[in-house]
């Protein structure tokens, strides 16, 4: 299969993939799977960075929505959900990446020209510019982007107008500021290769100075209400995977090492003390599983919650505490619909909620929030537009970039 088309496995597949420990070729297919081509399918990854909007101090350039650049055979998209009501889209056209900001649900969008960010060292390898680990971005907030150029990394706090050297404009810190927001990633996390904090009122962006939890690579980073952080670290080899609870900001960490028969998919937290980690065991006969943690992850519970074997979950913490998760549904591309399932018993079931649209293949939940792709034509075709719930009950209408 395609490393490109990871939109769902079946079991047959998945039992297949998981025959050996395949956490290099995860962190090879996360990367496919939060990006597609423009060439074929517009996908959105949303991640969110703060759970509430607040006055921004300078507003990007507005305008009448731009034309997206013209595909050159290697651009990718994706969508930032920055909070109910603004978001960042993100185009990469070989070693260009754009981006295009609204603040009103989608409704207008500023210049794509506005704000870009032109690779040297990838412009300078021909061979190699091409959407790839050798150009990577990550939204971090509302007005801070980066961007990493064959491993050089590059920071924007004016919403990609200027771009400095992030390993200078980054501020180390001991401990994140009270006011800065812990940026949120999955599956991988592109360009943040640890854990990072952002201040909305200025963009500042912040980097810890105390000892990582593990040796591990990043792979997930999941702030919760009360401000505690979750993290999961995996890399290659045999060295397993491990979930990291942080309750004073980042200052200390506690551990539990999933294993060397596992990966993660992803582990998300109600508060300092209950999480959730989704599991896929790397044994023939493994699946996923959803183990539950109420002592601030120094101990977990397998939930007994029946999933299907696929490794395409994206889970969030719900506005009331239940469990929301957006899956492939039944059926066959290109008519597969996704689906929202809900659990309010602590991950012990989980019910169908809402079944609607394609599945584009990317994130599709942040802290508080879920969201499912669609057209208003109804159609399989790119989407043009998501619904966004906080407790599956609720729905509220985005606009994507045009």
């Amino acid at each position: 299969m395609s490393g490109r088309e990871f939109s769902g496995f079946d079991v047959d597949t998945v039992t297949e993939a998981v025959s050996q420990p395949p956490l290099d070729e995860l962190r090879t297919t996360a990367r496919s799977r939060r990006r597609r081509s423009v060439a074929t399918v517009t996908t959105a990854l949303v991640v969110l960075a703060g759970l509430t909007v607040v006055p921004l101090v300078v507003e990007p350039d507005r305008g009448t929505p731009a034309d997206p650049p013209t595909p050159s055979g290697a651009q990718f998209s994706e969508f930032t959900l920055t909070g109910p009501d603004s978001g960042v889209d993100v185009r990469q056209d070989g070693c260009v990446v754009r981006f295009s900001y609204t603040g009103d649900d989608g409704r207008s969008w500023s210049d794509w020209d506005a704000a870009r960010f032109e690779g040297t060292r990838c412009a300078a390898d021909t061979a190699a510019a091409t959407p790839s680990s050798s150009m990577d971005f990550s939204v971090l907030g509302e007005r801070s982007y980066l961007v990493t150029d064959y491993g050089l990394a590059h920071l924007s706090t004016d919403y990609g107008r200027t771009w400095r050297d992030a390993d200078s404009a980054i501020v180390a810190v001991p401990t994140f500021p009270a006011t800065a927001r812990p940026v949120s990633c999955g599956f991988g996390c592109d360009a943040v290769s640890e854990p990072l904090a952002v201040d909305p009122s200025s963009g500042t962006v912040y980097r810890l100075t105390t000892p990582a939890p593990t040796v591990l690579s990043l792979f997930s980073l999941y702030p919760a209400a009360d401000g505690s952080i979750w993290a999961t670290y995996q890399t290659g080899g045999s060295q397993g995977a491990t979930v990291a609870r942080s309750a004073d900001r980042g200052a200390t960490w506690t551990t539990w090492k999933v294993g060397a028969d596992a990966v993660i998919i992803t582990a998300v937290g109600l508060d300092d003390r209950e999480g959730y980690a989704l599991i896929q065991s790397t044994t023939t006969a493994g699946g996923v599983r959803l183990l539950r943690t109420t002592d601030g992850a120094k101990t977990w519970t397998d939930t007994g919650a029946e999933l299907p074997a696929q490794l395409h979950y994206d889970l969030t913490v719900g506005s009331d505490g239940s469990l929301l998760a957006i899956i492939p549904g039944e059926g066959v591309e290109p008519n597969r619909r996704a689906q929202l399932l809900v659990s309010r018993d602590d991950g012990r079931n989980f019910t169908v909620s809402r079944e609607y649209g394609r599945v584009v293949g990317s994130v599709s939940v942040a802290p508080g929030y879920a969201w499912l792709f669609g057209r208003d034509d109804g159609s399989t075709g790119e989407p043009d537009h998501v619904l966004v719930t906080t407790d599956a009950t609720t729905w509220t209408r985005f606009s994507l970039a045009p």
